[in-house]
């Protein structure tokens, strides 16, 4: 058997972006799903800092098998930290947990379940790899439904299905032949290193909508062999996903469904999951994204979904201008509470290449606010361009990040009895009577914890509200403000560049052309706000929850 040998997991730089131009016909528009299933699933906050973990936990709710993308996206800029595939058999459930080793800071997802993964798990574990890790030890998590084989017959279905074994479990029949699936060349793209198409591949990943899984026969089953096409189509609105937290430390837990997005795609999009745009594979680990498919180099424009990031931009949907929510730090009761904001998507505004080269070696996050609150400009991927310096001899630099970021968060505080904070003693005022002062701060990442009072929940501080109210609890309405003189812009791949496949990263890199965002769509926001309340006298009647924040789009 030859030696499963995929992508580094952290390698996979997220993509991209805007343009329609390679949607062929209308498409239907994502849309939120209230019955809480979809082919997108969104889960706004993991953690691993201190003691606490992350579970996760996707039921296939359909009779068809699912390929299903799996990916980290780290807080500080939405960097792809760890992302693999699972391949679900009908029915499936597949569940696991986030969590950090104290000792050597890895990272790692667990799970026993069997389900098979791309790449294999170790030990049960997927390991973060050290680039993008710094800042991934917390950030949100995008599940994409990539498709499901057009019939139950298909290869990849037949070697997926849990079936039960001599032991009495019931496994997979055959895991390796899921993976062969999801190498690169799948079609006929094995080249020279001067980009020339030598020999037809015949393993892997044909476009969005094929791969071809070539006879493996399985260790623990040697009569199982199965081969040949795979064709693949819509998966449908069938996922249910769900989440948790856990501090391990005090045992409180909170949890809750994670956005539910319908129609996200209409159609496959299947990726290989062996290169990445580092080597300038746009049907790569990297797709689909928020944005939609991959791009395939031989895929017709009718096997092709872009564009989809700007349509969840409406305010219809992810959009929002306004967020509310309750609020409350009342030490007498050992209440504390942090609000998770979390922006997902804003990869898709970045010039990513120019970008990445701007982290350096270590992937390391450059702060686009600084610990004051001011905006910082990154000067490898600024906001506007940097000329040329005649004096010092620095070359300009083009514009690269159109994030709707910094946020400036305007909030008004309420206590339980309508905000009585200003008025001066003896007076009758109009009830609720507005504040004097609409207090501000920013929202520095791409995943922030705001806290109340200076006391964290969660362990972590990314911006915090006070307000002298005379009551230690109430609500909070917050709006979302862009800086003067942003320009927001979703930033797509060059495909017209993908002439020749770039088989390492001395060749030149692809470009991004980056538009302007849809006029009047708001900047999409997921959250919640995560209560606990500690017993002191009886740690075991200790408990937290989570309640969604409510918004104005």
């Amino acid at each position: 058997m030859t030696k499963q040998v995929f992508k580094p997991l952290a390698l996979a730089a997220a993509v991209s972006a805007a343009s329609l131009s390679y949607n062929a016909v209308a498409q239907p528009v994502p849309v939120p799903n209230v019955y809480e299933l979809g082919d997108l699933a969104l889960v706004p906050y993991y953690t691993v800092r201190g003691d606490w973990v992350t579970g996760i936990h996707i039921v296939n709710t359909s009779d068809h098998t699912q390929v299903v993308k799996f990916r980290f996206r780290r807080a500080t800029d939405s960097m792809d930290a760890l992302d693999f595939n699972i391949v679900m058999s009908p029915h499936d459930v597949y569940a696991g947990r986030l969590e950090r080793d104290k000792q050597s800071g890895t990272i790692s997802w667990y799970s026993t379940d069997t389900t098979c993964t791309v790449p294999p798990a170790q030990a049960n574990r997927l390991t973060m790899q050290p680039v993008y890790r710094p800042g991934a030890d917390s950030g949100y998590v995008e599940i994409i439904a990539m498709g499901e084989p057009s019939d139950e017959n298909e290869p990849i279905a037949v070697a997926a299905k849990h079936v039960r074994q001599s032991d009495n479990t019931f496994k997979p029949r055959n895991c390796e032949a899921v993976q062969s699936n999801f190498y690169a060349d799948g079609q006929a793209r094995v080249t020279s290193a001067a980009g020339v198409i030598t020999t037809p591949g015949r393993q892997g990943v044909g476009g969005n909508w094929w791969t071809y899984q070539p006879g493996i026969a399985s260790s623990s089953n040697p009569t199982i062999r199965t081969g040949g096409n795979n064709r693949y189509r819509d998966s449908g609105n069938v996922l249910k996903v769900s989440y948790f937290v856990r501090d391990n430390g005090s045992g409180i837990e909170f949890g809750d469904n994670a956005a539910h997005i319908s129609n996200f795609l209409t159609m496959a999009s299947i990726t290989n999951q062996e290169r990445g745009l580092i080597t300038g594979d746009l049907n790569g680990f990297d797709f689909p994204d928020l944005d939609g498919t991959g791009l395939p180099r031989f895929g017709a424009a009718s096997t092709i979904q872009r564009g989809r990031f700007n349509l969840m931009r409406n305010r219809s949907i992810l959009g929002v201008t306004s967020i509310i929510n309750e609020w409350s730090t009342n030490p007498a009761n050992g209440v504390e509470m942090d609000w998770v904001v979390t922006l997902p998507g804003q990869y898709t505004m970045l010039k990513l290449p120019q970008y990445r080269a701007s982290l350096g070696s270590d992937g390391a996050w450059v702060p686009t606010v600084s610990s004051a609150g001011s905006p910082v400009q990154n000067p490898g991927c600024p906001r506007r361009p940097i000329p040329a310096n005649p004096v010092t001899g620095a070359a300009a630099v083009p514009a690269c990040d159109y994030r709707d970021q910094p946020l400036e968060l305007e909030y008004t505080a309420y206590n339980r009895e309508e905000f009585k904070g200003d008025a001066a003693t003896g007076t009758l005022v109009v009830s609720p009577q507005p504040p004097s002062v609409i207090a501000t701060t920013y929202l520095p990442k791409e995943v922030n914890v705001i806290t109340f009072g200076g006391k964290s929940v969660l362990g972590v501080s990314d911006a915090n509200v006070t307000a002298d109210l005379g009551q230690p609890f109430g609500w909070v309405k917050a709006q979302l403000k862009q800086r003067s003189g942003n320009d927001p812009r979703v930033c797509e791949w060059d495909r017209t560049q993908d002439a020749v496949f770039r088989p390492s990263a001395s060749q030149p890199p692809l470009t991004m052309n980056c538009v302007a965002v849809t006029s009047g769509t708001g900047v999409p926001v997921i959250g919640f706000a995560a209560w606990s309340r500690k017993v002191a006298r009886n740690p075991n009647a200790s408990y937290g929850r989570i309640v969604e924040h409510s918004y104005e789009r």
